[in-house]
């Protein structure tokens, strides 16, 4: 009976990035960690809790609405508090959401992006995902039987490049669906689509009949430079919005949402995600909703007000990782750095460049014979890309933890190529 459980989709190892950083760590437990994407420890206040809970109650306090069926009865499927995230997207983002039914308020991202797929790929379709990518859009898909389609991230920045694959795959006879987009400091590249790539992305999904999954989790960390509109608040009718408060509030809340389509002509897929919500998770917890509302409220329904203590917090970790990749591995007039990086805006990660091959071995052998823990880039392409790269993260580690952690990698990099 156990050989029909043997090399199922479970095997697959897209499905296994999460337990592969834990189970490193748990072998591990004297190195410093780089490779986690969790927020800051320091940043996850539970005072948060009481706050945002009691702010709410003075909310509906001032309606007449029952608190105790609100709170405590099972709730809408679509979410109790969509007109408060209404209310902060109009103020963040300029997105005028015209139906709040659009929005339907999930746990987490993960569940979100869950039931956007279920509605969009109803009867096939083909995903276009950039690569390297995150692993949990990818994870959902495969789970869900969804043909993925990765587009190197070289191309899926380039909008000639990008409609150049899209008509060679038309020609194929695939029908494109979806394509799925971090486009403020990708996990985990950190890359950023312009806003010339933006709307040329927008434009091209308006002729080739697709929608555009924009995941948000990092727009909210941005530490130089001007904001690029939101692609959902340049034309809402092919974007689906996947928005959490993991990064900005905490993830214990698991809190995310999804906003459909809006706009003349467009088709209603509020139906469809609340169909989806009511058989796998009924409804979200109202207590998580009535925090995160009660917060955006207290800060006058802005997200970017709330969130920013985190930024200057994170500012200040990512200048000092700058520091000390500059300090390790220093520029020599007149010779090629052996070892490079990209500099991101915002995010929660660096992409280093190595000048040999980082994989999962690589991984176990520094984290073992050096004591940091840094993760292989390779990990998140379904096209074995990337193999030279690792992905940096300064979002849960301290100051002293990046100089020492830093460090340590810079003498396995020597060890490496002595």
């Amino acid at each position: 009976m156990s050989s029909a459980f043997e090399n199922t989709i479970f095997d697959d190892p897209i499905l296994n990035v999460i337990h592969l950083l834990n189970s490193i760590a748990q072998e591990n437990p004297e190195a410093i960690s780089l490779a986690s994407g969790r927020p800051d420890d320091e940043q996850c206040d539970p005072l948060l809790i009481d706050r945002g809970l009691a702010r709410y109650k003075d909310h509906v306090a001032g309606t007449e609405q029952s608190l105790a069926t609100l709170l405590c009865q099972y709730g809408k499927t679509s979410g109790i508090i969509n007109e408060i995230i209404a209310s902060h997207l109009q103020v963040d983002e300029a997105i005028n959401v015209s139906n709040p039914e659009s929005i339907v308020v999930c746990m987490g991202f993960q569940e979100a992006c869950t039931l956007t797929l279920l509605s969009i790929f109803d009867g096939g379709g083909v995903l276009l995902v950039p690569d390297p990518v995150f692993s949990g859009i990818t994870g959902i898909a495969k789970l869900l039987g969804i043909k993925i389609v990765p587009v190197p991230m070289t191309v899926f920045l380039d909008p000639i490049a990008l409609r150049r694959l899209i008509e060679a795959l038309e020609s194929r006879g695939e029908r494109i669906k979806a394509l799925y987009a971090i486009a403020d400091f990708s996990n985990p590249t950190a890359d950023s689509l312009s806003h010339d790539g933006r709307r040329a992305m927008l434009s091209l999904a308006d002729e080739k009949n697709f929608f555009i999954l924009e995941d948000t989790a990092y727009r909210y960390f941005r530490y130089e430079g001007d904001a690029i509109a939101s692609m959902k608040s340049i034309d809402s009718r092919r974007v689906f919005l996947l928005g959490s408060f993991a990064k900005s509030i905490f993830p214990g809340l698991r809190m995310g949402y999804v906003v459909a389509p809006e706009g003349a002509g467009v088709m209603s897929f509020s139906g469809r995600l609340c169909k989806a919500k009511s058989l796998i998770t009924v409804n979200t917890p109202a207590l998580c909703q009535a925090v995160v509302a009660g917060l955006l409220i207290e800060h006058d329904y802005s997200l970017k007000g709330l969130n920013q203590p985190r930024v200057l917090s994170y500012t200040k970790k990512r200048n000092h990782m700058f520091e000390c990749l500059e300090r390790e591995f220093p520029f020599k007039v007149g010779a090629q750095r052996a070892v490079s990086w990209n500099h991101p805006a915002g995010g929660f990660f660096i992409n280093v460049q190595l000048p040999f091959v980082f994989g999962y071995s690589e991984m176990r052998e520094c984290a073992r014979l050096f004591k940091v823990i840094v993760f292989p880039t390779s990990l998140f392409s379904l096209m074995n890309e990337a193999t030279t790269q690792v992905r940096l993260s300064f979002s849960n580690a301290t100051t002293s933890q990046i100089t020492q952690a830093i460090g340590r990698f810079r003498a396995y990099v020597e060890f490496r190529l002595q």
